[in-house]
């Protein structure tokens, strides 16, 4: 399921924080914390900020080295491993 074009919103108790170049996420429910690296901060700030995957995309690719094709595959596994841990949640949610 390709989650490109999507807005999220951050679920119930989670709570985000940087930290220098890493975001910190803390999920008060599971009792679990996970940080991401910079560019997984990128896409999570861009999310937060109710913007689309497909915004977040540009986002990294505006700020990084990196192509539009891998950047919108390392954007669909992030946003999948965050949907799996219950961390964001689509908006029609």
């Amino acid at each position: 399921m390709s989650v490109m074009g999507i807005h999220f919103h951050t679920a119930p108790n989670v709570h985000a924080r940087r930290f220098d170049d890493e975001l910190v996420l803390l999920h008060l429910g599971a009792g679990m914390y996970y940080s991401l690296d910079p560019v997984g901060a990128t896409i999570w700030e861009t999310l937060s900020e109710g913007r689309s995957t497909d915004e977040a995309v540009a986002a990294v690719v505006a700020g990084y080295d990196v192509d539009e094709p891998t950047a919108r595959a390392d954007a669909q596994k992030l946003v999948e491993e965050l949907l799996a841990k219950g961390l964001i949640e689509s908006r029609s949610t």
